[in-house]
């Protein structure tokens, strides 16, 4: 699944022009309207009409559970797939049979007779009535690998046994399209592409061989990060450094995390192009060696690090500057895409 964090547009409404909930003609009168603006759990539709279209996980499941006559179907929806993803990841693998069930009758309901009703129930979207947030818009911590995880032949890479880690603070996350926001003093700032993994359940100690058995999925990441700001992870850790989507792509999907094309453009100037084979330390012994300093939870973010590219070292990386857009391309996980400007005087 392509599961993504989203807004409904403000211009819509879930209510009919009499007040009276839009889905009434499914027998379904009384399930709550879904209010315009929250944030809700979604998964993006791949295949056939609705294709690009986004279906609300939690409020597809309460419609299913209307409809085999359970009780409470909305408490009953909450409790299995919550409409939001870090609750929706602590819950674990239940959590994603369900959503998987939800997914499967959203599909099933469109290609009926009453999909016109499913649709005015609030159940799916089009894309062009959503807002994409941050899948994580506030992930429980994210840690990066070094950029000592470079191709071993990288000019600037040291010589490391075991992986090294920086912070970045929950607080930097944004989503795509959204802007990433330079500070007045900070003169030299650089965008690095990385794959993302989202931990699903609580790690500690975990071998290299079962590391990838603990992730709920992947999805692209720029590491955003400025050199002039006192230490590594203060330079990574202001506000809007750390853009996170379009969507988090499930383990299923994803046959082989150690072999992604991972592509990073500023303004149309490819500044990184490379694979995740080409790191020194794979996903897998990141998050085991992780693992061993602190414990990881569900909704933790880690960055694999970027693998040699176009560029390598500080002063080679192209900065990004007000203006420039920043496209990062992790094969198979989509593109994220940003914008940049300055912050502004009070």
């Amino acid at each position: 699944m392509h599961l993504v964090t989203f807004e409904r547009s403000s211009a819509h409404e879930t209510r009919s022009d009499t007040g009276a909930l839009a889905d009434g003609a499914m027998g379904f009168e009384s399930l709550e309207p879904v209010r315009p603006g929250s944030r809700r759990l979604g998964a993006v539709l791949s295949l056939g009409t609705y294709e690009g279209w986004v279906v609300d996980l939690n409020r597809a499941l309460a419609i299913k559970l209307a409809y085999d006559d359970v009780g409470a179907p909305e408490v009953e929806a909450n409790s299995m797939v919550p409409s939001d993803m870090l609750s929706f990841l602590r819950l674990g693998p239940a959590a994603l049979k369900a959503a998987k069930m939800a997914l499967d009758f959203a599909i099933e309901t469109l290609d009926c007779f009453n999909a016109p009703d499913f649709l005015r129930a609030g159940a799916v979207e089009p894309a062009g009535r959503v807002r994409l947030c941050a899948p994580l818009p506030r992930p429980g911590k994210i840690i990066g690998a070094s950029n000592e995880n470079l191709a071993p032949n990288a000019s600037n890479a040291e010589d490391s046994a075991t992986p090294k880690f920086f912070l970045k603070a929950p607080s930097a996350v944004i989503g795509p399209d959204e802007e990433i926001v330079l500070p007045a003093d900070a003169h030299r700032v650089c965008s690095q592409g990385a794959l993302a993994a989202v931990i699903g359940e609580r790690t500690r100690n975990v071998a290299v061989a079962e590391a990838l058995d603990r992730v709920a999925g992947y999805c692209a990441a720029n590491d955003v990060n400025s050199p002039d700001l006192e230490d590594e992870s203060v330079g990574r850790s202001c506000d809007t450094f750390a853009p996170l989507g379009p969507w988090l792509v499930t383990t299923d999907e994803i046959s082989d995390p150690a072999d992604l094309g991972v592509r990073c453009v500023v303004s149309g100037e490819v500044v990184q192009l490379s694979r995740t084979k080409e790191m020194r330390f794979s996903i897998a012994q990141i998050i085991s060696r992780a693992a061993t300093i602190m414990t990881l939870e569900a909704g933790d973010v880690i960055l694999a690090g970027a693998p040699s590219g176009v560029e390598v070292s500080v002063e080679q990386r192209r900065r990004i500057r007000e203006g420039d857009i920043l496209e990062v391309e992790v094969e198979s996980l989509g593109r994220l895409r940003n914008y940049v400007t300055s912050a502004r005087a009070p």
